[in-house]
């Protein structure tokens, strides 16, 4: 099998917005009343919203491709400001990574959270981190696995709906 890593293009834009929504509805559909959900990936989740993200300098969206098939897709963001929790400076927050749940457990996520540090490396931050939802065990695990750690606490909104996620972080290797 071949995976391969690369920018969203522009073009992709609806289709990366199709992949988003049901990847999110996959992992978290249940954390929030229907209507919630519902509200949050009308929000998030929008062709044009991609568009934009695709365009910005400070986001780096990723497409994964297992065998020419979509696979998945990750966003660095170099614009957000991190919670004060986060050390090191310059940092870039993991802000999405999802996998079609047809490609769990492949390794595949792996091979793309390396992608997303080395990529983090060569744009000069020095840490990354990220929020994951306090309720996901299996994401918690995964991140520790990969070297993040947990700094403090902070607050995602679904809708109207709070939930509480970790504030995660990793320091990168010099060099």
């Amino acid at each position: 099998m071949k995976t391969e890593i690369r920018p969203a293009r522009l073009s992709e834009a609806a289709e990366l917005s199709a992949m988003m929504r049901r990847t999110f509805l996959a992992a978290n559909g249940h954390c929030s009343t229907p209507e919630n959900v519902s509200a949050f990936v009308a929000q998030a989740y929008t062709p044009e919203r991609q568009a934009q993200e695709i365009r910005d300098p400070d986001t780096l969206t990723l497409i994964v491709e297992q065998d020419g098939v979509w696979a998945g897709f990750a966003q660095l963001r170099w614009g957000t400001v991190p919670p004060a929790e986060v050390g090191l400076r310059p940092t870039v927050e993991l802000a999405r990574i999802y996998l079609d749940e047809a490609f769990h457990g492949q390794g595949i996520a792996a091979v793309l959270v390396s992608h997303l540090l080395a990529a983090a490396r060569l744009r000069g931050s020095r840490s990354v981190w990220l929020t994951v939802w306090q309720e996901a065990p299996q994401a918690i695990r995964f991140w520790r696995k990969h070297g993040f750690q947990i700094v403090g606490r902070s607050l995602f909104h679904v809708g109207d709906d709070p939930k509480e996620d970790w504030v995660m972080t990793q320091v990168l290797p010099a060099g």
